[in-house]
């Protein structure tokens, strides 16, 4: 047979359309019909998802990032107190501490529920008057009075909001204020090693 074509091998069906092909994809349109269309504010790229390997992931903020330091230790949700005690209350503090294993916490509580019943005798005997004055016709000035155990250097704990309320409450009984001025010579007294005297 030769290479022409002879006019009995051309089919006698129309095939005029095979000369402008149906736009792309029209043959799958009944394979598409379980896909929904994306809203039309909706980019293309994140209504089809095959994968979920690929699916868009939401942007990190800045606030759910830790640090590694942050995701190894306890995360903190109670603000930290802090406790004013001289140089050799903290040593015996840390010390003490150490030992026990204890959390800063732990060991503040500690001291004040084993000397709840004496914490008003503590603190008469721990307070000393840093004023001078003559006699005993004027009274000292509040102010300069100061209590064995206080001093400058910090331990820091964090008390739960119930356990504030307790520290505020017996603070108020002893007549202060302010938890440092009160807690200080009750570390003191309960510390093992050497008094502040």
């Amino acid at each position: 047979m030769s290479g022409k074509l002879k006019h009995q091998d051309i089919p006698a069906e129309d095939l005029s359309d095979l000369g402008s092909p149906a736009p792309r994809g029209s043959g799958l349109s009944g394979l598409l019909a379980t896909t929904p269309a994306p809203a039309p504010d909706q980019p293309l790229s994140e209504a089809r998802v095959a994968d979920p390997a690929e699916a868009p992931r939401p942007p990190v903020s800045p606030r759910t990032v830790r640090s590694p330091r942050q995701s190894s230790t306890r995360s903190r949700t109670r603000p930290t107190t802090a406790v004013y005690v001289s140089q050799g209350v903290k040593q015996r503090f840390e010390d003490y501490r150490h030992k026990a294993k204890k959390t800063n916490l732990q060991v503040v509580l500690e001291a004040i529920t084993a000397k709840h019943a004496d914490l008003t005798d503590i603190i008469k005997r721990s307070e000393v008057s840093t004023a001078p004055v003559g006699g005993s016709l004027f009274p000292a000035d509040p102010s300069a009075v100061r209590y064995l155990g206080g001093g400058s250097v910090q331990i820091g704990f964090s008390p739960t909001p119930e356990q504030e309320n307790v520290l505020d409450s017996l603070g108020r009984e002893l007549g202060f204020t302010t938890r440092s001025t009160w807690i200080a010579p009750i570390l003191n007294a309960f510390l093992p090693g050497k008094k502040d005297t």
